[in-house]
């Protein structure tokens, strides 16, 4: 028999408990939610998927907001908040001659579930849905968010869940990013930098009438590898990766009259904002053709076709408070070598930590190595037992 649905308002107990029988494995859900297809942008099948999941699983109320959120309730006695939160969205496969198992067909081998988003991060919203029926009579309020378009802009759909669609002010996050059941309480910032150059278009053969932007480009991005970059005792070094360059018109027998580097720009607490264009600035301000260098902002279109502005900057951040140490024994009821760690990517912390100073943590089944990867996996042991740290956490904490 599954575990008591939830806490004692919700009406219809024994239905509810009855479907949650069938529909509560995290590896059932799991192999689900591999199957659909739920690039950045398009994760509307999945988002109304996860929303039947939370209600099948007993959550007060399950609904889709305006920006495509997927958000569950149940309420508690309290007025302390806890939230439950995860992306819904994942990157593309890459090459699949490089993956040993077809990435949107889920298989198991050895004891591991293989397929694109098992560890990042469908593998840990399995096991907070398939930790419902566990829940019995939380304090706390307790909120399920899973949002889309974190791959392309983490912590943005996350900051529209919180206070426009919720409007609450949470007393404690817990992200289900990878961290192979350990407590992560940080991770550095990521910014998206743009350096457009201008330059004279010509003819091919007669070069000395053009300003070449690609000349200008290629010193530009050796200039870049001078750049300082400061190191913080945990997280860490700084980095700066350009991943991205661009040149138009594009025409063999034409140099270009413009071209634009994509920069990731990793940034460790200490460092501000308007600080780190300042330094890239001063070391490309004197190349031919450099005319800006500015955080990248879009207009982004959400699956549901509400637009967003998205300013590519997102502040790195550490939670070390006491919440933190409690989460992190009672995730050893379940996982005694859990311990204390950082995420070496980003997170939707840089929204709930990072700009609004909530409390948060993040635990999660997977290796946060393989995300992104080729024969991306999840051990299924690791499902169970965060299905079973989660449920303990929404029950204990704020008791």
């Amino acid at each position: 028999m599954c575990g008591h649905s939830g806490a004692t308002a919700r009406g219809l107990y024994q239905i509810v408990n009855m479907v949650s029988c069938m529909t509560s494995d995290p590896v059932e859900i799991l192999k689900s939610l591999v199957s659909i297809k739920s690039y950045s942008g398009n994760e509307g099948e999945i988002a109304y998927t996860i929303r039947d999941l939370l209600g099948e699983n007993g959550v007060d109320k399950a609904f889709v907001d305006e920006y495509g959120n997927v958000i569950g309730t149940i309420r508690g006695e309290s007025r302390a908040k806890i939230v439950f939160e995860g992306h819904m969205d994942v990157v593309p496969p890459g090459d699949l001659e490089q993956w040993k198992y077809p990435p949107f067909e889920p298989v198991i081998v050895d004891n591991k579930i293989y397929g694109r988003g098992t560890a990042d991060m469908k593998g840990a919203i399995a096991s907070m849905i398939s930790s419902i029926p566990l829940i019995n009579n939380p304090v706390a309020d307790i909120y399920f968010v899973f949002v889309p378009y974190e791959e392309i802009a983490e912590g943005v759909c996350f900051s529209k869940a919180i206070e426009e669609t919720l409007k609450i002010n949470p007393d404690l996050v817990i992200l289900g990013e990878a961290t192979k059941l350990n407590v992560y309480r940080g991770h550095r910032g990521r910014a998206v930098i743009k350096i457009d150059i201008k330059g004279i278009s010509a003819h091919a053969s007669m070069p000395e009438l053009a300003l070449n932007p690609i000349v200008s480009l290629a010193y530009t991005i050796v200039r870049l590898r001078e750049v300082n970059l400061p190191v913080h005792p945990e997280l860490g070094r700084s980095t700066l990766s350009p991943t991205i360059i661009r040149c138009e018109p594009q025409s063999s027998p034409m140099i270009p009259d413009r071209c634009e580097i994509i920069i990731d720009y990793r940034m460790i607490p200490s460092e501000k904002k308007d600080e780190i264009i300042m330094k890239i600035k001063s070391h490309v301000k004197d190349i031919d053709g450099v005319t800006s260098v500015h955080y990248l902002v879009e207009n982004a279109r959400m699956w549901t076709g509400k637009t967003i502005r998205i300013e590519h900057y997102f502040p790195a951040w550490i939670y070390d408070g006491n919440l933190c140490i409690e989460a992190l024994g009672l995730t050893r009821k379940y996982y005694e070598e859990a311990k204390l760690g950082y995420w070496r990517f980003s997170t939707d912390g840089v929204y709930s930590a990072g700009t609004k100073n909530i409390p948060t943590i993040g635990i999660g089944p997977g290796n946060e190595e393989l995300a992104h990867k080729p024969n991306e996996y999840v051990p299924i042991k690791e499902l169970y037992i965060a299905r079973r740290i989660y449920a303990e956490l929404a029950i204990s904490l704020f008791h």
